[in-house]
């Protein structure tokens, strides 16, 4: 909101404010019209003595204001009130000598005291009320301040002044013409504030503003009639009217608004040019009234000259420097803002965006130069247990320190980035997968080496598992894929956990696929085991998780999917357990009820997942293990791709391990039997994509029967 909106809200927006505008604009009305009477009976006592009723109105309620308001605004009233008492001060001297002595002042009276004095306190009135002095204290602001007081005086005493002051001055001319010099030193600090301010001005500050504005020209314009000696200078009157009219609105709006708001705000146009302008037109002015004295430039003028000069060159130095300096803390805002988007906030190291451009531009390098592109991926082991043992603000400083001990172990030319959570991960141009695999190793060692501080005295030992995975010569891939690089390292990983963590495992070690998760529940596993055993003398949840993740990677789903749906195979029946042992082991036909006991376990399967396990993201495939593609499934009957992928391969593979084992109900089937009926279930009981991926690994001898198995103890 500019200024000018902020006063015309006040006045709309406040009665006093709209009385008092109203008032002020009366009396203007009621002045004038006494000035037209008064001259036309050429009798100045008719606008005398009510020329000061406004001046003692501003004297009042800046006074008011002083009391009302605090801080540097009441400083300001303070100084104001002052300024215009004094001002009433002369006022009344000038009506005592008129009216009561009736001989009218002398050339210099004590009057003229007051008048000048009270321009002394005017002054610093308008620097605390309204410049900003935090602005002001910069040298660039004094110095356009000065050019512009310089430049103004220059003008001023050639229009003005020095025309027509007389050949031998006297005092009383001095006296006269200070009073120009003092409105031109207002105008000029009115401007500087103007130029090196930039905040909101108040309402009142505005009104203040304007009045010293309207005042310092018709000073300068009663200065001027006085040498011209106008007969019709008591119509300048009318300009202090309007200055006393425009002070006592000023105080009103600082009564009712006391305390205003400042803001930083940008100028909406470039004025410090005017300096510049100014100074030009002074110099300007100053060659030609010298050389229209058809003489030599004078030792004054030669001076001024010089020093506008100096103060131009000065100031466009300190705008070089301003400049230079903005664009110093510009690009340094630059590099720290492009610093902040690619790092990691908490460990310093570069963020995983970061690390994903760069896998892409150095896979390409590495695809032109015909060089190897290794990746290592870290993860700390259980390290939940640092933040529940030790707060999360103790696990975010374990994970700075090791940061810091992954970066040592580095070379140069690599790149380590968080890649989330506990896990960083490592892109080592140019490195094949023996050095990838050494460099690796050192950085497991660095680790574990030492216990890592996390304050009160206190420290944890740590170990990593690490996975490591490389394209391009000698790869398991080629660089065209670096996507898929990321997917390998996390696969070794997963065997690094799974093999009992604290390892290196690089892809060319894998022989098999990943079989298991380091993460599922103990207890859990060995109920699994034990439901098994009740049944048949066949291995199940074990061959249902192993021929699950080969029908998933033949299907090409992300490694996270992956692990879901091998540890969902090897848990999706341990809702069995509350189905009783002789509906387990019954060889008769079930009856309803024994049915209904025997749909539930998939519920149950997921709620132990949830409860016991602290895995729900396994207990909605257990759930879902027995719907079908056709909608028909239980506990939900969901269809299609409502069934979660995993639990659609689950099924299948379950199916599969029931089918190839001797059960209480059932013999065994043969697998041409067995093949049989996954074929008549596509798109019915099975999700065909996913049958068709099941059987191609069949028929390619990688998934065959589910192995005899030595029966645990029962429970």
């Amino acid at each position: 909101m500019s200024d000018s909106q902020s006063l015309g809200s006040l006045i709309r927006g406040d009665r006093a404010m709209r009385w008092a505008t109203g008032a002020g604009a009366g009396w203007l009305v009621i002045f004038i019209v006494l000035l037209v009477i008064a001259q036309a009976h050429s009798s100045t006592a008719l606008v005398d003595l009510p020329y000061l009723l406004p001046i003692v109105a501003a004297v009042g309620l800046s006074v008011a204001a002083a009391v009302v308001t605090g801080g540097r605004t009441r400083i300001a009233w303070t100084l104001l009130a002052t300024s215009n008492a004094l001002w009433l001060a002369g006022e009344v001297i000038w009506v005592y000598y008129t009216y009561v002595l009736q001989r009218g002042p002398p050339a210099v009276s004590s009057a003229d005291f007051f008048y000048l004095a009270s321009y002394v306190f005017a002054i610093p009135a308008i620097l605390v009320g309204i410049g900003s002095t935090g602005h002001l204290r910069h040298i660039r602001g004094l110095l356009d301040a000065g050019l512009l007081a310089l430049g103004l005086g220059t003008i001023g005493w050639q229009v003005a002044i020095s025309p027509s002051l007389p050949e031998a001055p006297r005092l009383a001319d001095f006296v006269a013409f200070a009073y120009p010099l003092f409105g031109v030193a207002i105008v000029t600090t009115l401007a500087a504030v103007g130029l090196a301010g930039r905040h909101r001005l108040p309402a009142w500050g505005v009104l203040v503003g304007a009045a010293f504005a309207v005042a310092g020209v018709t000073d300068a314009v009663y200065a001027y009639s006085i040498a011209a000696q106008d007969t019709a200078s008591n119509w300048i009157n009318i300009g202090w009217q309007v200055e006393a009219v425009l002070f006592g609105l000023a105080a009103v709006a600082a009564i009712r608004k006391p305390a205003p708001v400042e803001r930083e705000r940008a100028r909406s146009r470039d004025l410090t040019a005017a300096p510049l302008v100014i100074a030009g037109l002074a110099a300007t002015g100053l060659i030609l009234a010298d050389r229209l004295d058809e003489g030599p430039l004078t030792a004054s003028t030669l001076a001024i000259l010089l020093a506008l000069f100096v103060g131009l060159l000065v100031r466009q130095l300190l705008i070089i420097r301003d400049r230079t300096r903005l664009a110093t803390q510009l690009r340094a805002a630059l590099r720290e803002q492009e610093r902040l988007a690619i790092t990691d906030g908490l460990t310093g190291v570069y963020n995983r965006r970061f690390f994903q451009e760069m896998l892409r531009i150095e896979a390409e390098r590495g695809e032109r130069a015909q060089t190897p592109l290794s990746l290592v991926l870290i993860d700390l082991d259980e390290f939940k247990k640092v933040n529940d043992g030790y707060g999360h603000p103790a696990g975010d400083v374990v994970l700075a320190q090791i940061a810091a001990r992954i970066r040592g172990g580095l070379r140069s030319t690599d790149v380590v980035a968080r890649y989330g959570g506990e896990e960083f991960v490592c892109l080592l141009p140019g490195a094949g997968e023996e050095v990838a695999v050494e460099i690796a190793e050192q950085i497991r060692q660095s680790i574990g080496r030492d216990a890592v501080a996390v304050g009160g005295g206190r420290s944890v030992c740590l170990t990593s598992s690490l996975g490591v995975a490389t394209a391009g010569i000698r790869g398991t891939r080629p660089l065209t894929e670096p996507d898929a690089l990321v997917n390998d390292a996390d696969a070794a990983l997963y065997r690094a956990k799974a093999n009992g963590r604290n390892q290196v495992v690089a892809v060319g070690m894998l022989a098999d696929p990943i079989d298991t998760d380091p993460d599922l529940p103990p207890g859990l596993v060995w109920l699994a085991d034990q439901i098994d055993a009740k049944i048949s003398a066949h291995e199940h949840s074990t061959a249902v998780s192993r021929w699950s993740l080969l029908v998933g990677e033949r299907l090409g789903v992300d490694v996270a999917t992956l692990r879901r749906v091998g540890a969902a195979g090897r848990l999706h029946d341990v809702g069995k357990l509350s189905v009783a042992d002789s509906v387990l082991r019954k060889a008769l036909p079930l009856t309803a009820a024994e049915w209904e006991q025997l749909r539930r376990h998939p519920a149950e399967s997921a709620r132990l997942l949830t409860e016991l396990g602290q895995r729900p993201d396994l207990a909605t495939v257990a759930a879902a293990h027995h719907e079908r593609f056709d909608g028909r499934g239980y506990p939900l009957g969901l269809a299609g791709a409502q069934i979660p992928v995993e639990a659609r391969i689950v099924a299948v593979t379950d199916a599969w391990a029931a089918m190839l084992a001797d059960r209480p109900y059932a013999p065994a089937r043969t697998v041409a039997g067995a093949r049989e009926q996954i074929e008549q279930g596509r798109g019915a009981q099975f999700d065909p994509v996913v049958a068709d991926a099941f059987l191609a690994l069949v028929d390619e001898g990688l998934i065959g029967g589910p192995a005899a198995r030595a029966v645990p103890s029962p429970m």
